[in-house]
């Protein structure tokens, strides 16, 4: 009996010990294992964003309705989020909605479209990146915070459509802005009309071919 304890004891120890030495092993596999099957990269397309971009149309019939504070509030944070040159941040945003700022608005452009509030994007001279002696990169800034902010307001079940159709001049002189602060882009935003509905034209893309190159 005693011979037949030890050895069964024995068997238990080595067990144990095998179990321990196996179980590192087992770990390391399943890690290799895991490791392979992530890819090292891989392109991700977010569907949510190519629905939303492809969503967006230019709105040319607002309702009267005016926009909440808060999805306006919502709409101007994804502007600031946006990338300028050197993160100069340039951009100056007028938001028109008084009667009277629309008013001017409908003076300098045809292409409010009855909506009862409008953004007007500027850079400032005194903030925006230089490139070169007489040229800067004021309006590819304010383009692209617009682009974010046009996105956002869709985003939130509002229509927008960016407007270059106003002389820069005549807007400088009726808002009375100051000298250094330069508008280029208008976009009236509200919530659509009712008989609203995208362009002939909105789907008419062309192809990639005629569009992109490689090199």
């Amino acid at each position: 009996m005693p011979i037949d304890s030890n050895s069964n004891n024995m068997k238990k120890l080595s067990f144990i010990i095998l179990l321990a030495l196996a179980l590192p092993l087992c770990a390391c596999c399943g890690q290799k294992k895991e490791q392979k099957n992530e890819p090292d990269m891989e392109t991700k397309v977010n569907k949510d964003f190519m629905d939303l971009a492809a969503g967006r149309y230019s709105v040319r019939h607002f309702s009267p309705k005016p926009v909440e504070q808060e999805k306006i509030d919502l709409i101007l944070e994804a502007g600031k989020l946006a990338p300028t040159a050197v993160n100069s941040q340039p951009q100056m945003i007028y938001v028109l909605r008084s009667e009277e700022a629309i008013a001017k608005a409908n003076q300098i452009t045809r292409c409010i479209y009855g909506a009862p509030q409008a953004f007007m994007f500027c850079y400032d001279d005194n903030r925006v990146c230089r490139r070169g002696e007489n040229d800067n990169y004021g309006d590819i800034d304010v383009t692209i915070v617009l682009t974010h902010m046009m996105l956002e307001a869709y985003n939130l079940g509002l229509g927008t459509c960016p407007v270059g159709a106003f002389n820069p001049d005549d807007a400088k002189k009726v808002f009375d802005l100051p000298d250094n602060i330069h508008p280029i882009l208008l976009m009236p935003f509200g919530y659509a009309a009712d008989d609203a509905k995208p362009s002939a034209m909105h789907t008419t893309y062309r192809s990639l071919d005629e569009t992109v190159v490689y090199k």
